[in-house]
């Protein structure tokens, strides 16, 4: 068999790709932009579709890029000037732009806050009436936990979960970065705990501990005021999602 016209095997499939890259490439070009500017949205038209974005609004976006350009063109801008990296950009274009959102106080923060203590206050509840319930024996031998305690530790979980989805939502402009917002997650756990502790030192007077069943209705009207409140408020999260 002769070898001059043998060739790789896939050189044919590469050669076609290498085509259709130029093509794409000279697409730009011919919209009027300069040679940078046609490189960058070559470049970002490729990274755009990757993701997840509808095809209609991926044209929309590269023809309203495009419109910019050759209008910002005129007095010297450039698209690395108007959209900074194209990592940034493809972001800006999927998630839409950063929002500044209080982080207490925020949109819907206080039906969150107490559909969390709820959640909390029914977990314990349940949990340790159940558990009492089929072991008497361990509200003697063991350290029961007082009502107080429990509605201490569910209400400062109350207030710190609605915080947490803020604190790493992507469309949010933050003011910390991500150690110390990982440092907040931190330091807010360990404040929970410790008011926890802290909450099951009171006397019993203060902090008296429910026998089962008071406990397991308690923990049943907390699952009902959960309910309610999921279906009158918009809650981000939390169980029965």
């Amino acid at each position: 068999m002769s070898t001059e016209n043998k060739q790789p095997r896939n050189a044919g499939v590469r050669q076609n790709r290498n085509s259709v890259a130029v093509n794409e490439r000279s697409a730009f070009d011919n919209l009027g932009l300069t040679k940078r500017n046609a490189e960058y949205m070559y470049r970002f038209n490729k990274a755009l579709e990757s993701t997840k974005l509808a095809p209609e609004k991926k044209a929309a976006a590269v023809q309203a890029m495009v419109d910019e350009l050759v209008e910002g063109q005129k007095s010297g801008k450039t698209a690395k000037n108007l959209y900074g990296s194209i990592e940034d950009r493809v972001k800006f274009v999927v998630d839409g732009p950063q929002k500044e959102v209080a982080t207490f106080g925020a949109p819907n923060y206080w039906p969150n806050m107490i559909y969390n203590a709820l959640t909390f206050f029914m977990i314990f509840n349940l949990m340790f009436g159940i558990m009492y319930l089929f072991s008497p024996k361990l509200m003697q031998t063991s350290s029961p936990v007082g009502i107080t305690a429990i509605l201490i530790s569910a209400l400062v979980a109350g207030f710190i979960l609605p915080i947490m989805p803020r604190l790493f939502d992507p469309k949010i402009k933050h003011k910390y970065n991500g150690w110390i917002r990982v440092t907040l997650v931190v330091l807010g756990f360990l404040v929970w705990m410790a008011m926890f502790y802290v909450a099951q030192l009171l006397p019993r007077v203060v902090n008296p501990v429910l026998m089962p069943w008071p406990s397991i209705i308690v923990g049943l009207l907390s699952m009902a005021g959960m309910f309610w409140m999921r279906r009158r408020y918009p809650i981000r999260g939390g169980f029965f999602g």
